[in-house]
């Protein structure tokens, strides 16, 4: 996790970067002073740096807090170094607080899928490949797509930082943030074809700074499960499988995407949707979305009215 002291009103900013910089490994005995506990786990303070922004000075922390979230670990730390750093640098400190961007906690996921898994049809399969090549470089181009292409992807990862009692707000925050890291919003994942191996390759990168001890994670029983599910993975492993599942969603979005369009999945879903409002059991509902999906447009009258005919 990195965190920011922000300092203000500072007369000459490159004299006082160099005094903290030097007086680095004494601010950082006194980050890890402050949280002790987590010097004794492996982790605490690893890093720290200074860099003049607009009208600031800022010093950056890294930390390293092991399976916890450490939000109150970083921030306690960040309180203990303000009074410190003030002195060295003659400034003022705006604030001393986390970032949700975490770019020193990095996950990547790659797969490599055969085009025969794309189409039993060989021709079909190598076009597929290709246009789902092309929806991921459109993502790179244009920020309108690469919001969506995004959000694809979110739709796996924030099901699962929720199932396991991790902050899905942040995860986002920082993921996009770090999407515009070049300047233009771009697509988090990338997709190649390559046709001479017969093979779709795809790789995703972002920050995904979870925990898996602390905060909510010991106290809520369905978080427990969910780790349990997924076999008490480390916080590393975790990302990884968090990252994995986005590449996953963004896969599924891009090949319906570019083959039946992503609008018959959506109508299906509805229908199931109108199917259970209007009442039907288990076992009409099968029927009742083919009828839906036979007679569109649709909406919850005549879902009533089908399924009344199914039951007569």
């Amino acid at each position: 996790m990195i965190g920011e002291i922000a300092l203000s009103f500072i007369a000459d900013r490159q004299a006082a970067s160099k005094r903290v910089v030097e007086d680095k490994e004494e601010l950082l005995r006194l980050a890890n002073e402050a949280y002790p506990s987590i010097v004794k786990r492996g982790g605490g303070a690893r890093d720290l740096w200074v860099e003049s922004i607009g009208d600031f000075l800022i010093v950056y922390l890294a930390v390293d807090p092991k399976e916890a979230m450490g939000a109150n670990m970083l921030n306690t730390m960040l309180e203990a170094l303000t009074e410190p750093i003030q002195k060295l640098s003659g400034g003022q400190a705006l604030m001393a607080i986390l970032s949700n961007l975490a770019t020193r906690s990095l996950v990547s996921a790659s797969c490599a899928i055969d085009f025969k898994a794309l189409s039993r049809d060989p021709e079909e399969a190598t076009a597929i490949a290709h246009r789902m090549e092309l929806a991921s470089q459109l993502a790179q181009v244009d920020p309108y797509r690469a919001a969506t292409h995004n959000k694809g992807i979110f739709n796996g990862i924030d099901a699962l930082v929720l199932a396991t009692g991790n902050d899905w707000r942040a995860i986002e925050a920082g993921a996009h943030a770090y999407a515009a890291q070049s300047g233009p919003y771009k697509g988090l994942s990338h997709w190649k074809s390559q046709p001479e191996e017969k093979k779709l390759y795809g790789e995703i990168t972002l920050p995904m700074p979870v925990a898996t001890k602390g905060g909510s994670i010991g106290l809520n029983p369905t978080v427990q499960v969910s780790h349990r599910l997924l076999g008490e993975p480390t916080a590393v492993e975790l990302a990884g499988i968090i990252a994995s599942l986005g590449l996953a969603q963004n896969f599924a979005a891009l090949k319906a995407l570019v083959t039946t369009g992503i609008q018959a999945g959506h109508m299906k879903l509805q229908a199931r949707s109108l199917a259970l409002l209007a009442g039907a059991k288990e076992e009409e509902v099968p029927r009742l979305v083919s009828q839906l999906l036979e007679n569109k447009p649709f909406n919850l009258k005549k879902a009533r009215t089908l399924l009344q005919e199914l039951r007569n």
